[in-house]
C-alpha cells in the first residue's frame, strides 16, 4: 500500500486535500490528518467513516477521498501529514489561499498555468525540473485541460469491454498522478506545487469529444463510445475532483482572492452532438453568479476584476462548416450556449469591468488583449499556455524532424521542430464585432506560465513564461506586462 496527497484550491481558511490510497486492502484504512504537527479532524467526514471511495478503474484496489481541513487563517504555508498506520503515510507542503491580493509593496499572488501534458514524451522529467525551479513561488495552480491523453498513442488498441477499458484508462491516470511513487515522469511535481484547480478538455475523453473520430475505432459504435465516455468521466472525477462518486462532473469552481473573482468552468464534459449545450445547469448558474458578484462590487465602487478559465481559446474563429467541427475540432463558438458566455462577458465589459481569460489547448502560447468598441478601453485579456509536453503525431513528426535536420545544416537549428506556429487572433470578436483583439506576444514550444497579480485601487498583472527544454539557453523566463486592470 502507498499514499499520495495533493491540495485542491479552497476558500480562505480551508485546506482541501485529495488523498489516493493505492494497492490497499478492502475495506480501506481509517486516515488521520496532522496540520503543522496538530491532529485535525476533517470537517466533511463523520467519526467512524473513512471518507474514501473506490477509484473506478476496474481493479478494486485503489481508493480516493477529498478531505476538508480548517486552518486558522489563509495565505500561509502548511505541512500536512496523512497517516494510515505506522508504516504508511505521506506528507504534503502546501499553502492556504489568501482572501485578498497583496499590495505591490507586499508581493504578488502567483497563479501557475499549465495544460496539454503527454506523459510518454517527458522521459527526462523536464516538466518537474522546470516547475521546481520557477522564479516565483506559486500560490495556486490551474491545470487547464488535457492533463491525460486517453486516446493516445494513436494506434493503441484500446479494449472495448467495460472493465478492461476502465483499467487501461486508470493506468494512464495512475502514471500521471502517482508518478513520483512509481519512479516515472508525471504530474506529481505540478500537483504538489500549490493548491490546484483541474479543468477537462477533449483528451480527458478523446479528441473532439463527444464526436466520433475516424482515427479512433472505439468511437465508431455508440455503445462502445458511451462506455469510453463513462470510464473517462468516472476517472476524471476520481482523480481530478475526488470525493463521493458522481456521474456528472462538477461544473465549476469559484475562488475569490479579492478583488480578483475567479471562475473555472467545465465546458467540455456535457457537450452534446447537436451543437447546443456547453455547460451543466450548475455551471451556467455559477457563471451568472460570478458576473452578478462582480457587478455588485462595482456598484459599491469597489475594485473588481474577473478571471474566467476553461479548456479552449476565446479569441479564435470556430470552424464554419459543421462537418469540419464534427470531424476535426469544434470550438466553444460552435455551440449555441456559448452565446450565454458572451452575454455575461458583455454585461461585465459594459460596466467597465476587466476580464482575464485563461486557457490551454492549442499547442502554442500567447498573450492577447482586446479593446471594447463601445468604451474604447482594453477590457479583455487572454492568456494561453500550451503544451507542457507535446503529443506525438505519427508520420508528421518524422517529416518535421527531417525538415529541421536539413534546415539546421544551412541555418539556425529550430529548437521546436514539431511545434506549430502561434495562431493569429481574429480581427473582431463577440456579438456585433464588439471587441478588437491584438496579440501582445506569442511563443512556440513546451512551456508553463505564471500570472502574477497585485492589488490595491487597481489590479496589476504580468505573465511570465518558462520554456521546458534541455538547452538551458532557451529556458530563461520571458515576462510581458505589467497590465493595469482598473474598473473604477
Amino acid at each position: 500500500m502507498f499514499l499520495k496527497a495533493y491540495a485542491h484550491a479552497a476558500p480562505q481558511g480551508r485546506l482541501r486535500i485529495w488523498v489516493g490510497v493505492f494497492d490497499n486492502p478492502v475495506p480501506p484504512p481509517m486516515l488521520r490528518f496532522e496540520v503543522d504537527g496538530a491532529v485535525v479532524q476533517p470537517d466533511n467526514v463523520a467519526p467512524g467513516e473513512t471518507g474514501l471511495f473506490p477509484i473506478r478503474d476496474g481493479r478494486d484496489r485503489h481508493h480516493q477521498g477529498t478531505f476538508e481541513l480548517s486552518v486558522p487563517r489563509g495565505g500561509r504555508q502548511h505541512q500536512v501529514a496523512v497517516i494510515a498506520d505506522a508504516e504508511h503515510r505521506c506528507s504534503l507542503l502546501t499553502r492556504s489561499l489568501p482572501d485578498t491580493l497583496p499590495s505591490l509593496l507586499d508581493g504578488e499572488f502567483h497563479l501557475m498555468l499549465t495544460s496539454c501534458y503527454y506523459q510518454p514524451n517527458d522521459g527526462g522529467g523536464l516538466l518537474g525540473t522546470t516547475v521546481r525551479q520557477l522564479r516565483q513561488q506559486p500560490d495556486m495552480v490551474v491545470m487547464a485541460g488535457d492533463q491525460v491523453y486517453l486516446d493516445l498513442p494513436l494506434f493503441e488498441d484500446l479494449p472495448e469491454g467495460e472493465q478492461a477499458l476502465a483499467q487501461a484508462v486508470g493506468d494512464k491516470y495512475l502514471r500521471n498522478w502517482a508518478s513520483d511513487a512509481l519512479d516515472v515522469p508525471g504530474l506529481a511535481p505540478v500537483l504538489g506545487r500549490a493548491p490546484v484547480v483541474c479543468l477537462p478538455d477533449d483528451h480527458e475523453y478523446w479528441n473532439n469529444y463527444p464526436f466520433r473520430q475516424k482515427q479512433l475505432p472505439n468511437t465508431w459504435q455508440r455503445q462502445v463510445r458511451e462506455r469510453w465516455a463513462r470510464s473517462a468521466r468516472n476517472l476524471f472525477h476520481d482523480y481530478q475532483i475526488g470525493g463521493a462518486p458522481s456521474d456528472v462532473p462538477r461544473g465549476a469552481v469559484r475562488i475569490d482572492v479579492l478583488p480578483l473573482r475567479m471562475l473555472f468552468i467545465d465546458m467540455r464534459s456535457v457537450r452534446d452532438m447537436g451543437f447546443e449545450r456547453l455547460m451543466s445547469p450548475d455551471a451556467r448558474e455559477a457563471l451568472v453568479q460570478w458576473a452578478d458578484d462582480l457587478l455588485a462590487a462595482h456598484a459599491r465602487r469597489e475594485p473588481a476584476v474577473g478571471l474566467l478559465s476553461s479548456g479552449q481559446a476565446l479569441f479564435i474563429d470556430p470552424p464554419r462548416e459543421e462537418s469540419r467541427a464534427r470531424d476535426v475540432d469544434a470550438e466553444m463558438g460552435n455551440f449555441r450556449e456559448f452565446g450565454e458566455v458572451l452575454a455575461q462577458i458583455d454585461r461585465l465589459t459594459s460596466a467597465g469591468i476587466p476580464i482575464v481569460y485563461v486557457t490551454g489547448d492549442v499547442h502554442w502560447s500567447r498573450v492577447a488583449k482586446a479593446v471594447d468598441a463601445i468604451s474604447q478601453r482594453t477590457l479583455l485579456y487572454e492568456v494561453i499556455c500550451s503544451p507542457s509536453r507535446l503529443i506525438s503525431t505519427p508520420f508528421k513528426d518524422e517529416f518535421k524532424g527531417l525538415k529541421a535536420l536539413f534546415g539546421g545544416l544551412f541555418g539556425a537549428k529550430d529548437p521546436w521542430p514539431r511545434h506549430p506556429n502561434v495562431g493569429e487572433v481574429p480581427a473582431h470578436f463577440g456579438p456585433g464585432r464588439r471587441y478588437s483583439p491584438a496579440k501582445e506576444k506569442g511563443w512556440r514550444g513546451d512551456r508553463v506560465a505564471v500570472l502574477s497579480f497585485s492589488g490595491g485601487a487597481s489590479v496589476r498583472m504580468s505573465v511570465t513564461y518558462y520554456a521546458i527544454h534541455e538547452d538551458k539557453r532557451l529556458t530563461q523566463p520571458d515576462t510581458v506586462g505589467p497590465y493595469t486592470l482598473n474598473n473604477i
